[in-house]
C-alpha cells in the first residue's frame, strides 16, 4: 500500500548533548543540507551601476537592497509630506491664515495643494499594498510625488511673492510705507525659500540617488526656484524694489539646501558602496565566487559556487563567523575536512580545496551535488520503492565500509546527509556526506586531537544507535544501527523513534524497538524487513559486525536487481532537480 510523505517535524540540525545538560540548543553542529529553493532573482547588481554585456556602464541601478529602501522611503515621504499639504489645503481653503489664503493662492492653489495630498496617499497607500515595485516604476513615482509638490511650491511662491495685499496701503507715509514692503517681502521671501530648502533637503536625503542624478536633480530644483524669483522681480513693483532682499535670502538658503542635499546623496551612495563591496568580500573566498546558499547548520554553512578561473561548480562549506575565536570549533571543522579529503570512495563526496579568508574564515571546498538528499525525496515524494532504498543502500555501506576500514565511524548517518543523484555510475548515485562528526575508532594519543569531550553525547536523536545515546564508546556497528533507521525512514515514511522532544527521543532509542515494518508498509519484503530488524538490534551482537555484511544481505535480498538504470531515468524525469548544473555560474545572481 502506498504511504503517505509526511512533513519533518523537526530542524534538520545535529544534537549535541551532555547528560547533564540534555536539552542545549545553543550547541547544534553542523549539517550539509541542500535547500530546494530555486527561485532566484532575474537580474542582481553588486554595485551601482548595471554593466552591459561589453563592461561598460550603461544606466545607473539600485542593487536590490537599496529599491527595497528606495519603496519604503517613498512611501514614508508621501506620509510625512501629507501632513504640511494637508494644512495647506485647509489653510487655503478657509483662510485662517492670510499668506495660505484664497486671495492670495486664489481656487487654483486649492486645487493644487488637495490634488498634492491626494496623490501622496494614494502613493503611499499603493506602496504599501504593493510591496514590489521596479525600479523603473519606483522612478515613476518619484516624479510624480516630488513634480507635484515642486509645482505646488512653483505656483505658491509666485502667488505670495506677487500679493498685493500684503505690501500695506497707499495712505502711509512713504517711509513707513516703504519699510513695511520691505519688510513684507522679507517675510514672504524666508517663507517661500524655506519651502524650497525643505523640499531639496527632503529629496536628498530620503531617496536613494547616485551622486550625479541627486546633483542633477536638486540643481534642477534650485535652478525652478531662482527662475520663479526672476519673473516675479520681473512682473511685480514691490518684489522689483527689493530684489536684493529677495535674491540675498534665495542664495543663501538655496545652496544650502542643495549642499545639504548633496552631501546626503554622497554619503548615502557612499555608504551603499561601501556595504556592497563588504559583501562582495563575504561572496568571495580565495578563488571561490559564492552563487547560492544551499543550507545551513550550527557550526556552518554550505553555498554554490564557482571557480574563479575555472569555472567549475563546486560546494564551499565555510564556518560560521561566531566559532572563527572558538578554537575547539575551528579544529573540529579543520578535522572534518582533513578527514574527508582522505576518503576516496565514489559515494562519498569529494574535497576539492580548503583554506582561509582574509578575514580568517576557514572554509573548504567539494563537489556540487546537484540533487535530491533522502529526506527531501521522502518529505517530497513518500517512502521509497524497496529496490531503490536497497540499491541506494547498498551504495552507502560501500562509503561506510572504506570508513570503517580507515578506523573511522561517522556518528551522524541520517536522509539529509545522503544525497542522491540523477546521473553517475551507478545510475541513482547516492553520495555520503558531512563528516563533521567523525570519531577515530583507535585511541589517539595527542589530547589536543580530541575534538569531542568525553561523555559528550553528539548526532541526531532519531537516527542515533543506544550506545551513542548513552555516551558509550562506538564502533562500525554504531553506523550501521543508524543506516538501518534510515531504511526504515525510506520504507515507510516515517522516522523510528521520533517523540516528542529530544530526550524521549533518545529514551525510546535506548529502551523502545520499532513499530514492525509490515505494520506501518505491509509492500516491503520480508526478507528486506528482516535486514532493517538486525539493523535496529538493540544489542550489538545481534547487528551485522561490519558494513561488507550488511552489504551482503541487502544484495541478497530478491528484490536488489529490481531498480534499474530505466526506472532511474524515469523518475528524475517525473521530478527534476531544479538546480543549475552548468560550469559558467556567472550570470547566476547570488542569493542568500
Amino acid at each position: 500500500m502506498p504511504v503517505t510523505p509526511v512533513k519533518n517535524r523537526r530542524t534538520n540540525s545535529t544534537t549535541r548533548m551532555s547528560p547533564l545538560d540534555p536539552l542545549d540548543p545553543a550547541s547544534d553542529e553542523t549539517d550539509y543540507e541542500l535547500s530546494d529553493s530555486a527561485i532566484l532573482p532575474a537580474n542582481f547588481q553588486l554595485g551601482i551601476l548595471e554593466q552591459a554585456r561589453d563592461g561598460a556602464p550603461v544606466v545607473a541601478k539600485l542593487d536590490a537592497e537599496a529599491q527595497a529602501l528606495f519603496h519604503q522611503r517613498l512611501m514614508l515621504c508621501c506620509l510625512v509630506a501629507a501632513f504640511p499639504f494637508f494644512f495647506f489645503f485647509i489653510s487655503t481653503l478657509i483662510g485662517f491664515i492670510e499668506l495660505f489664503g484664497r486671495p492670495v493662492v486664489g481656487w487654483t492653489g486649492v486645487i493644487l495643494s488637495g490634488t498634492v495630498v491626494a496623490i501622496q496617499l494614494g502613493v503611499a497607500v499603493g506602496l504599501w499594498r504593493l510591496r514590489s515595485v521596479p525600479e523603473t516604476g519606483l522612478r515613476v513615482v518619484e516624479i510624480a510625488v516630488f513634480g507635484a509638490m515642486g509645482l505646488f511650491f512653483a505656483y505658491w511662491s509666485f502667488a505670495l511673492l506677487t500679493a498685493d495685499i500684503l505690501y500695506g496701503s497707499l495712505e502711509s507715509p512713504p517711509d513707513v510705507a516703504a519699510r513695511q514692503e520691505q519688510y513684507s517681502v522679507l517675510a514672504a521671501t524666508l517663507i517661500v525659500h524655506f519651502n524650497w530648502f525643505a523640499l531639496i533637503v527632503f529629496h536628498g536625503v530620503l531617496v536613494p540617488n547616485t551622486l550625479a542624478r541627486g546633483v542633477g536633480v536638486i540643481t534642477a530644483t534650485v535652478l525652478a526656484a531662482l527662475l520663479i524669483d526672476g519673473i516675479a522681480v520681473g512682473l511685480h513693483g514691490p518684489t522689483y524694489r527689493n530684489k536684493w532682499v529677495l535674491f540675498a535670502v534665495a542664495l543663501t538658503m538655496l545652496p544650502t539646501g542643495a549642499g545639504l542635499a548633496i552631501f546626503g546623496t554622497a554619503k548615502t551612495a557612499a555608504l551603499r558602496e561601501e556595504v556592497q563591496v563588504a559583501k562582495q568580500a563575504v561572496r568571495e573566498l580565495g578563488q571561490y565566487r559564492l552563487r547560492r546558499k544551499l543550507g545551513q547548520g550550527g557550526m556552518g554553512e554550505v553555498y554554490l559556487a564557482e571557480h574563479a578561473l575555472l569555472k567549475r561548480p563546486c560546494a564551499v562549506k565555510r564556518i560560521h563567523a561566531k566559532y572563527l575565536h572558538n578554537s575547539e570549533q575551528v579544529k573540529r571543522f579543520e578535522r572534518e575536512v582533513q578527514i574527508t579529503a582522505q576518503l576516496r570512495h565514489p559515494n562519498t563526496v569529494v574535497i576539492f580545496d580548503h583554506g582561509r579568508a582574509d578575514d580568517g574564515t576557514f572554509y573548504y571546498v567539494m563537489e556540487y551535488l546537484a540533487g535530491l538528499s533522502l529526506e527531501e525525496i521522502v518529505n517530497r515524494h513518500g517512502s521509497l520503492p524497496p529496490e531503490r532504498v536497497v540499491h541506494l543502500m547498498r551504495q552507502v555501506c560501500g562509503a561506510l565500509r572504506e570508513a570503517h576500514n580507515m578506523g573511522l565511524v561517522h556518528r551522524d548517518i541520517k536522509p539529509s546527509n545522503i544525497v542522491v543523484l540523477p546521473d553517475g555510475s551507478p545510475h541513482d548515485q547516492a553520495k555520503l556526506v558531512d563528516f563533521g562528526l567523525v570519531q577515530s575508532l583507535t585511541p589517539d594519543d595527542d589530547p589536543e586531537a580530541r575534538i569531542t569531550r568525553d561523555g559528550l553525547i553528539v548526532g541526531t536523536p532519531e537516527y542515533m544507535s543506544p550506545e551513542q545515546a548513552q555516551g558509550m564508546t562506538l564502533d562500525e556497528r554504531s553506523d550501521l544501527y543508524s543506516l538501518g533507521s534510515v531504511m526504515y525512514f525510506l520504507l515507510t515514511g516515517r522516522e523510528a523513534f521520533h517523540r516528542e522532544n529530544p530526550v524521549k527521543t533518545l529514551l525510546a532509542v535506548v529502551n523502545e524497538n520499532a513499530k514492525p515494518i509490515a505494520q506501518v508498509n505491509p509492500d516491503v519484503p520480508a526478507d528486506l524487513a528482516a535486514v532493517v530488524d538486525r539493523c535496529l538490534a538493540k544489542s550489538l551482537e545481534k547487528r551485522y559486525a561490519k558494513a561488507a555484511d550488511l552489504e551482503a544481505a541487502l544484495a541478497r535480498c530478491g528484490c536488489a536487481a529490481d531498480w534499474t538504470g530505466e526506472q532511474a531515468l524515469a523518475w528524475w524525469g517525473d521530478h527534476p532537480k531544479a538546480d543549475p548544473t552548468g560550469t559558467d555560474l556567472n550570470s547566476l545572481p547570488y542569493k542568500d
